[in-house]
């Protein structure tokens, strides 16, 4: 009953089932099978595990034996190492090799700990500035060299005295009148017994992967790419996470007036997993900390309500993001605490899936009512429609320096994401569409552009021209064209309108027009954020100003605080404008200013001291121009002097055109200062004081084979003097006859001859390329066109 029937041979038959026993059996046989498979696989897994293990152990006894300087192994961190090393099996032969280093690390350790015995270590702490290294240690003895202050060094105490284990000298621990020279070390050197921390991830991060130092212009509206080339590297991951604070507590302009901070956990939490990472020894944790870092700042930005806690956010977004995707490729090929190597194809992908959503992000923004709002309204547009109405402006954005700072960090910002790489993908740059008239197209702003339009729509002045030659032999060479900038000039009433004429006629005031505060015109100080930007557009390095601008209170501190790095900073004519707050603020430009020009501005005795201490953050300057001013022979006297005593050492100073009274009295009186200044180093400097036509220049002994050096060697001639006009009329004489050699002379078509004159050819563009005769060309240039204009003025008069 139930069974299954067929017909056999016309007879039905019935199809008996496997006995029970059978099934049992084939039921333990499929079990025992699938057993064995899963043991298979677990041992398999296992295999591949105990492998990944001994390959990450042998990659760190690797990384071990490749540091040659056995000052900088870790040895209780290597011994741990090998231990590990050698539970996991690894290649004997590479234990061999590790158990031999240890062994020399062991004995350089007591060799250490023998030489270092009684050695301590101190920080030069002198509080009126540099620390001396003498030859004896006597007062006055000669110095060798000089530390900044927060210097370390090591020595062994002899008295008040230290004497250096790391390099010959002495050092004086405490001056005369008991003021501390050098203090005692806190914190843990580096070398002492031969101990040092094992090195973070990040470092190596950052050193080997150099595309993710990128990341580091986000954090900044002021910052350039080429930034991060500065720092270093042991530093920069606390520094973004210090950045990161910043941008949160302060926003991306610290010290703007209109800034207000937003409540943000996941800003905050997103900056301690940063923090985090950088305590990583190893790429894993480094890379799982970063990315939930980065996933909480996207979520960071996506809450901010407020556009300046946005943009902020944005920056630290922006910052995250690019430094995840380079952690992602990195961590994929690198293990433990062992750097791999990243394909081309690998790295130019992580590229550019983040700066894919870096565009996507500021694509967003730039679309966004508010921010179009806010660049419509500067650049006098056509307004903004939403909803067949014109979307007014924001109340916070009628303050000047909301607006303008929210459009310099847009503008900013927009810039820095297009010069990560891959470059191609700027096509797809973030745009501004400004709605223009009926059957006119819309115009496609990228926000970079939005400055210039907004400046020159205003009628603010910025002018480049190529500086004048006609003062060459004092002045100090620019390189380059050098950008004027001042204020607009006063608004022109058209007196033909009947509402102006109506006004004039009742006696009442016209006003400033459209400079009246509060329109977008008017002559305001946050202007500056609209140069500052620009001027990183445009990479300028050389800057003149005008009276104009240095007194709008906050123009100037605005301007360098937030402009590029400046090479040349001039002041020619400015006058009564130059005040000691401005002269004080000039310190702000740092350590790329090499040319100051202070001429011609009104300059008094009582500016001298707030001038000296201006100079002390300058510590490039290489030219001080401070030439037809109202300095006598005293105030100049005591520029000099505090220049030798707080040892600013400006190789040239120009003092012609102040009332110096007699020129060889204060020739002398100057030599004295110089020389006070001299014993004081080993290998002097010079000084070129320029005075009227004639200069001094004053060198402690002659350098063989400088120019100076053959101007004071009597026993050969002089250098003889050309003209510009001449080198470049031999060079164009030299190239003819090059010409001429090459048509007519047969020798000229041999290999030998072609060379030859590859040679020569070379030597003469470089002559006619040179700075000076493009310079030299500029100047005739420029005069032929005053000539012209000067002709075509006289004809239409």
């Amino acid at each position: 009953a139930g069974r299954p029937l067929r017909r056999r041979g016309g007879r039905r038959s019935c199809v008996r089932s496997p006995p029970r026993r059978w099934r049992r059996r084939r039921s333990a046989a499929m079990a025992a099978a699938k057993a064995i498979l899963a043991r298979r696989e677990e041992n398999s897994a296992a295999a591949a595990v105990a492998r990944l293990e001994t390959v990450e152990r042998e990659a760190a006894l690797r990384e071990f034996l490749a540091e040659q300087d056995l000052s900088k192994v870790d040895g209780p961190a290597f011994a741990s190492a090998i231990g590990e090393a050698r539970e996991k099996g690894c290649n004997q032969f590479l234990l061999e090799q590790a158990e031999a280093r240890l062994q020399e690390w062991n004995e350089f350790d007591v060799l250490l700990a023998q030489q270092t015995k009684g050695v301590e270590t101190w920080i030069v702490a002198n509080p009126k500035g540099f620390g001396n290294i003498r030859v004896e240690p006597i007062p006055g003895s000669s110095v060798l060299d000089t530390l900044e202050p927060g210097k370390i060094v090591r020595g062994h105490s002899r008295g008040i005295w230290i004497e250096l284990c790391d390099q010959p000298g002495f050092m004086l621990t405490r001056a005369p009148d008991g003021t501390p020279l050098l203090e005692r070390f806190q914190g843990a050197s580096g070398q002492q017994g031969g101990k040092q921390e094992s090195i973070r991830w990040y470092v190596r991060f950052f050193q080997f992967d150099r595309l993710a130092r990128e990341g580091f212009a986000f954090l900044a509206p002021e910052f350039h790419n080429e930034d991060y080339c500065t720092i270093d590297l042991q530093d920069l991951g606390p520094n973004i996470a210090g950045l990161g604070k910043r941008l949160y507590e302060a926003g991306s302009l610290p010290g703007n007036p209109t800034w207000e901070e937003e409540e943000s956990p996941e800003f905050a939490q997103s900056i301690d997993c940063w923090r985090k990472a950088v305590e990583a020894t190893g790429c894993a944790d480094f890379d799982k900390h970063l990315q939930k870092a980065a996933a909480l700042a996207e979520e960071a930005y996506e809450q901010m309500g407020n556009l300046a806690p946005r943009m902020a956010s944005l920056r630290w977004n922006c910052c995250m993001r690019w430094l995840s995707a380079r952690s992602e490729a990195v961590t994929k090929v690198s293990t433990g605490a062992s750097f791999g190597s990243m394909s081309r194809q690998a790295s130019d992908a992580a590229s550019r899936g983040a700066k894919r959503d870096i565009f996507d992000w500021l694509i967003s923004l730039c679309k966004e009512y508010e921010v179009l709002t806010m660049f419509d309204y500067d650049i006098v547009g056509n307004g903004v429609w939403h909803d067949s109405r014109r979307e007014p402006l924001p109340k916070r954005a009628v303050n000047e320096w909301y607006r303008r700072s929210i459009e310099f960090d847009i503008m900013k910002l927009c810039y820095q994401a297009t010069q990560i790489p891959p470059e191609d993908m700027n096509a797809g740059a973030p745009t501004f569409t400004m709605v223009q008239p009926y059957l006119t197209p819309d115009w496609i702003l990228p926000p970079p552009e939005a400055a210039s339009h907004i400046l020159r729509k205003h009628n603010w002045i910025m002018q480049s021209f190529h500086p004048q030659i006609d003062d060459l032999h004092t002045k100090a060479l620019i390189q380059g064209c050098v950008l004027h900038i001042e204020k607009p000039p006063e608004f022109q009433h058209d007196f033909g309108d009947p509402e102006v004429i109506a006004k004039v006629q009742r006696g009442e005031d016209l006003g400033k027009g459209l400079q009246a505060d509060g329109l977008p015109g008017a002559v305001h100080p946050s202007m500056a954020l609209l140069f500052a930007a620009q001027m990183s557009f445009e990479k300028v390095r050389n800057l003149r100003m005008y009276p104009g601008l240095l007194e709008l209170d906050g123009f100037f501190e605005t301007l360098l605080k937030y402009g590029p790095p400046l090479s040349v900073l001039e002041f020619v004519g400015a006058g009564n404008s130059v005040t000691e707050e401005v002269i004080e603020l000039i310190g702000l430009a740092g350590s790329s200013v090499r040319i100051l020009d202070l001429s011609d501005c009104a300059l008094e005795g009582d500016r001298v001291a707030t001038l000296v201490d201006t100079l002390e953050s300058l510590p490039n300057l290489k030219h001080l121009d401070v030439s037809d001013n109202n300095l006598d022979s005293q105030a100049a006297l005591t520029l000099v002097a505090s220049l030798c005593e707080r040892r600013i050492d400006i190789p040239s100073l120009r003092l012609d055109g102040n009332p110096v009274g007699d020129i060889e009295d204060f020739k002398n009186e100057v030599a004295q200062h110089l020389v006070s200044r001299g014993e004081q180093v080993v290998a002097g400097g010079e000084l070129v004081l320029h005075l009227e036509d004639d200069m001094m220049r004053w060198c402690p002994t002659t350098k063989e084979g400088t120019f100076a050096g053959r101007m004071r060697d009597d026993s050969v001639l002089p250098p003889e003097t050309l003209a510009i006009k001449e080198v470049r009329n031999m060079a164009n004489a030299k190239t003819r006859r090059l010409e001429k050699y090459e048509r007519e002379n047969p020798a000229a078509k041999s290999s030998g001859g072609r060379d030859w004159l590859r040679r020569q050819r070379e030597v003469n563009d470089r002559v006619l390329k040179s700075h000076l005769i493009e310079m030299y060309r500029a100047e005739i240039k420029h005069r032929v066109a005053m000539k012209q204009q000067a002709e075509q003025n006289g004809v239409a008069s």
